[in-house]
């Protein structure tokens, strides 16, 4: 399938309604994102790097070309000129984070090397860039430093209070948007919902039997059934305790758009052929 490089585009026209809205709010409160790029910023991409070297695999052209590779390509259909750094860590659930904004690198997790096909590889990848084309690292990394135990900082413990409850929830909202990003990079819905169903958890041995339609339909079940308040209460209660938006959330959100014309319309407007 050949696919289309994305060049002249708005980040805005990618990202999910509720993801912006927050990230628009947050961006607007004075002098907080400049703090951020002079404070927690700098002080995650140093903890990244000493991590990714000192207990990774460091993903290069000559480490792991056919890696690079799919790292290369879907910067190169992003329009991303500097490619970021990557590594591989030993853990075997599909997953993967990111963080740095001048020294952006991806870490994913050996699982999803070897559970993922190559397009797959291209969405998951994607993902990530998604994060960090968008805007949204200096705030992730804000929530993921108020973890980390050598972060003593009065400021950092100010602007944390005023803005825990928004960036809590936004946080996996920002997800909604990667997603996007993601699919834009394999370009095949189908290759995005068979990440999401793996990460999902369908056992290895059933991968030759991947149902889209059937993830589809649990996740309309997901959203239309529980209707009851009792229902409303725990799956509110639930996704908020959770770190990232459930896989049948996000596969629904993302179908949405997909099945609403918005992709194919953002995908037309380039031309370029890969």
């Amino acid at each position: 399938m050949l696919k289309r490089r994305l060049r002249n585009y708005d980040i805005n026209d990618i990202k999910h309604p509720e993801d912006s809205e927050i990230l628009d709010g947050l961006n607007k409160i004075p002098l907080f994102k400049g703090f951020l790029n002079n404070t927690i910023v700098p002080i995650r991409e140093a903890y990244n790097e000493v991590e990714s070297y000192g207990d990774g695999w460091n993903v290069t052209q000559q480490s792991s070309p056919q890696i690079y590779k799919k790292l290369q390509e879907a910067c190169d259909i992003l329009g991303i000129k500097k490619v970021p750094k990557l590594t591989s860590e030993w853990f075997y659930a599909p997953s993967s984070f990111s963080a740095g904004n001048e020294k952006f690198r991806i870490v994913i997790s050996s699982g999803a090397i070897d559970l993922f096909e190559d397009e797959e590889l291209i969405f998951f990848i994607g993902h990530e860039l998604g994060h960090y084309i968008c805007g949204h690292k200096p705030y992730q990394m804000l929530l993921e430093a108020l973890y980390m135990p050598f972060i003593d900082n009065a400021s950092v413990k100010v602007w944390s209070t005023i803005v825990k409850v928004p960036l809590l929830d936004w946080y996996r909202k920002s997800d909604f948007t990667a997603d996007r990003v993601g699919l834009l990079c394999c370009q095949d819905i189908d290759v995005a919902l068979r990440v999401m169903i793996k990460r999902a958890g369908l056992p290895k041995k059933y991968y030759n039997q991947i149902n889209t339609k059937a993830f589809l339909q649990q996740a309309i079940d997901f959203e239309t059934q529980h209707v009851g308040n009792l229902d409303k209460i725990a799956k509110a209660l639930s996704l908020r305790s959770c770190e990232f938006p459930w896989m049948v959330q996000r596969a629904i959100r993302l179908y949405e758009w997909y099945h609403s014309g918005d992709y194919q319309r953002f995908i037309n407007k380039n031309k370029q052929l890969i």
